[in-house]
């Protein structure tokens, strides 16, 4: 947990903005506080990457790593590690801790910190903290899991792997104290002892349909889970300190990368219904009579009480749990007695209407989502053999996430008793400033849809899909990053975003379509999306140094398809997938002429990263690049129209010798601003009217929106919002990834609309680098009425509006320096800091 600076503080050390802990359950209190009070700190980088693991440019890099003697490094293993030690007076010392995969690390059994955070072998994540440790004994525990990578073709295989998110280099824990008697904490010179757990645990690859990509299940056997600590032995070094190298030779392996996040909150929550409950394992759809069984109430006085329930002997119940919310959290269940029973937990976002999990598909639809007779379920299990111990609480390694939990239970010759029941959630801690009002209570009701939506992809990474993938995508990314911009004053994961990116950049410049990701996937229209990312963070934060910092990897991407161009000077072949959108009609996200090499649409991806560019080096960098951006920006978008335009049919075709056209083009076209004020006209009329159009979903509308608001037109615009009014009535509590049917039912690509209420309807948007202006710009179509708040890095802009006739009226209030204009059809006001009257 995050807090203010202590007296006593290491001279490498700042410290972390305060963590705020939300959404704690207010029926019952499932656990006790499990976190210990402890504050994060980061140290600041020195030196340049380049002395990585040759110089000393983290503290940590004074450390040393260990292991389970008997384990080799890309054995799958998960190790519990050990540390006895005593302080004569309270202390606060300065830790910093790090694993090869992942740790969960607890002083006296409460939380401290878990990560690393989602990075790559060189920029190695080390999670810097200091806890308020009183007078006396302690233990600290680190529970630490290492899984052997894939090492087969990409769904060629069954066997499980860690998720697709985690890279990795061998497995090895490090634990480093700073400001105090090192070899009383130390690993290397503490007297750490390790428990090999890998024997208590096994692992599955998840049977879901469609692609998914997030580890394995886990099935603990709590018998050896619970080994007593005679079973330790010493910890074996298998990375001593770093031993600086005046000759610049690396030492391979991880580069050491302070943690810049605040620590992901893990808050107790209980609560929704049981909803349907089965005395047999049953894999056939519910049905009526298992939503009226026997004993359904008993479990909701669990939920809502904390009453417990005895499961008797040799009996088998199967309990259907509707969270009515999408949650993601670690599984947290305490039982007592039921030696030998097995308690088996499985997720899923909905059910299918399918007669059997057999017959579930990819394009298996599931209806309304509060549906679920007639439905089957699947989904990802873990699952827990309960042993002889008196209580016992569910160990988790890793967090899980959906509407709707099976629980499965059979006991052997004792009872169970379940004396709480619930999960412990986790995600990053988004401190919402934003703020929404209007005359439209069905738009307004939406709002925490899109909040939750936003919410559930937060985490180490901007998240696509919390419950296939848990992967950080750019396309999906620019659209978090701006929803991230408007309505929380925290933007740490949005910057983390970018950064994350350009650590993938090839050395030929290219940026990977996804990272971090144990195997790397390319996409070039994605790649050309990350200048407008950087180009959205320039202007709605002030961080100039940051941006700058990134200059190096928009110039040599830049470069990179530049030297791609061809003849005609247009891309033609270019490498990786060439995701555009997920329409039906398209090869999997690619529409007419992107896969063979002939696409408007792809050249005027490259048309809008070259204009991003443009003005991140005017506002940053060099203003003579920036002309040469907009030089080639404009004889690119040339030739497209030369190339792609249909005069008969006034409007841009997807590629020659084809009459394919498709909003995308109409759209990207738009949004350049280069369009002659007749082709501008015409696209606008294709957006409206012609049936002819490929049609955007759900992710590609984001941009036809923006289209519409930078063009005036207010009923379009609105018309476009019109799907996701649907939402509630079709049961949904997040944001689904396509329209029907989705694969994902929580996808904050989908949340965009958020996004364009305050940017789009409000107007709300930077009219300069660092926010320091302010652009209002209304687009309210038939409200007239609307309160808001938009985050600001000087504080808030504030709305209060109505409209009086064709006038609008009510007041604007910038924080701290910032002015700007306010626009309203077709007049301009200006704007100043303080409270304006209108």
């Amino acid at each position: 947990m995050c807090g203010s600076t202590m007296a006593r503080s290491s001279s490498w050390a700042r410290v972390c903005p305060p963590r705020v802990e939300t959404n704690v359950h207010p029926s019952i209190q499932l656990f006790p506080s499990s976190t210990m009070s402890a504050r994060v700190f980061i140290p600041p980088s020195r030196l340049h990457l380049g002395d990585a693991n040759t110089l000393l440019r983290h503290p940590a890099d004074l450390g040393s790593w260990i292991w389970h003697p008997a384990k080799a490094p890309q054995e799958t293993a998960v190790l519990r590690f050990r540390l006895r030690f005593s302080l004569a007076a309270p202390a606060a010392p300065l830790f910093h801790v790090t694993a090869d995969q992942r740790f969960q690390l607890r002083c006296d059994g409460r939380d401290l910190t878990f990560g690393p955070d989602r990075c790559d072998i060189e920029h190695w994540t080390v999670h810097s903290i200091r806890p308020e440790l009183p007078a006396g004994e302690h233990e600290l525990e680190a529970l630490v899991w290492f899984i052997t990578p894939p090492a087969v073709a990409l769904g060629s295989t069954t066997e499980p792997t860690p998720p697709m998110a985690q890279m990795s280099w061998r497995g090895g824990f490090m634990f480093y104290a700073e400001d105090t008697d090192g070899a009383q904490f130390n690993t290397g010179t503490a007297p750490w002892l390790v428990e090999d757990l890998t024997p208590a645990l096994s692992f599955a690859r998840p049977d879901l349909p469609g692609y998914h990509d997030v580890g394995p299940t886990f099935a603990f056997d709590l018998t050896l889970w619970n080994q007593p600590v005679a079973g330790a032995v010493p910890a074996a070094v298998i990375r001593p300190p770093i031993a600086i190298n005046p000759h610049g030779v690396r030492r391979p392996g991880w580069c050491l990368h302070p943690a810049t996040l605040a620590e992901q909150e893990r808050v107790a929550w209980t609560g929704g219904r049981i909803r349907a409950l089965r005395t047999h394992r049953d894999e056939t759809v519910w049905t009526e009579s298992d939503t009226r069984a026997a004993g359904l109430a008993d479990w909701q006085a669990l939920l809502d009480k904390g009453a417990p329930v005895t499961v008797p002997p040799h009996t088998t119940l199967v309990l259907l749990w509707d969270f009515e919310t999408y949650v993601c959290g670690y599984p947290a269940a305490r039982v007592s007695g039921g030696a030998d029973a097995r308690l088996a937990w499985s997720w899923a976002e909905s059910l299918y209407n399918e007669t059997s999990p057999a017959a579930v598909t990819g394009n298996s639809l599931k209806g309304h989502r509060d549906e679920i007779v007639g439905k089957v379920f699947v989904g990802i299990e873990d699952a827990w053999k309960i042993s002889t111990a008196p209580t016992h609480t569910t160990p988790a390694l890793w967090w899980r996430c959906g509407r709707y939990a099976r629980l499965t239970i059979e006991t052997a010759d004792t009872p169970l008793i379940v004396t709480a029941l619930g999960l412990t959630t986790t995600g990053y801690p988004l401190d919402r400033t934003g703020s929404w009002s209007s005359s439209d209570a069905g738009w307004d009701r939406l709002l925490p849809l899109f909040e939750r939506a936003q919410r559930r992809a937060a985490h180490e990474v901007w998240v696509d899909t919390p419950y296939y993938e848990q992967l950080g995508y750019i396309g999906d990314n620019v659209l978090m990053a701006l929803h991230n911009y408007a309505w929380f004053g925290d933007a740490r994961l949005s910057r983390r975003a970018i950064e994350v990116f350009g650590w993938s950049r090839r050395e030929s410049g290219m940026i990977a379509e996804r990272y971090p990701s144990n195997w790397r996937q390319e996409s070039a229209t994605f790649a050309l999306l990350w200048p407008t990312m950087l180009r959205d963070y320039a202007w709605w934060r002030d961080d100039a140094a940051f941006i700058k910092s990134q200059l190096p990897v928009l110039r040599s991407l830049l470069a990179e398809f530049e030297s791609l161009a061809e003849d005609d000077g247009l891309l033609h072949h270019i490498p990786g997938w060439r995701f555009i959108d997920w329409v039906p009609e398209w090869d999997t996200g690619c529409g007419p002429g992107v896969r063979e090499g002939d696409s408007s649409i792809v050249n005027l991806h490259w048309v809008r990263a070259l204009q991003a560019a443009a003005q991140i080096e005017n506002a940053h960098g060099n203003p003579l690049l920036a002309q040469l951006c907009d030089k080639q920006a404009a004889k690119v978008f040339g030739r497209v129209l030369d190339r792609y335009w249909d005069e008969k049919r006034a409007l841009l075709l997807d590629t020659v010798d084809n009459p394919a056209a498709s909003e995308h083009a109409q759209t990207f076209a738009l949004l350049t601003g280069l369009l002659p004020a007749e082709k501008t006209q015409a696209c606008l009329a294709a957006l409206r009217s012609e049936p002819s159009l490929a049609r955007a979903t759900i992710y590609f509308s984001f941009y036809v929106i923006e289209a519409l608001y930078l063009h005036g037109d207010e009923a379009e615009l609105h018309r476009r919002l019109t799907p996701w009014r649907a939402l509630p009535e079709l049961g949904f509590t997040s944001t689904p990834e396509t329209p029907e049917p989705t694969r994902s039912d929580a996808h904050a690509w989908g949340a965009h609309p958020a996004w364009h209420t305050l940017a789009s309807i409000a107007g709300v948007r930077p009219a300069s680098a660092g926010f320091q202006h302010v652009r209002i710009a209304p687009c309210l179509n038939t409200l007239n009425q609307l309160t808001c708040a938009v985050a600001h890095p000087q504080g808030l802009v504030e709305l209060d509006l109505r409209v009086v006739g064709t006038k609008a009226a009510g007041t604007i209030t910038l924080p701290g320096t910032v002015g700007g204009e306010f626009v309203w059809r077709g007049d301009t006001t200006p704007l100043h800091p303080g409270r304006n009257v209108l």
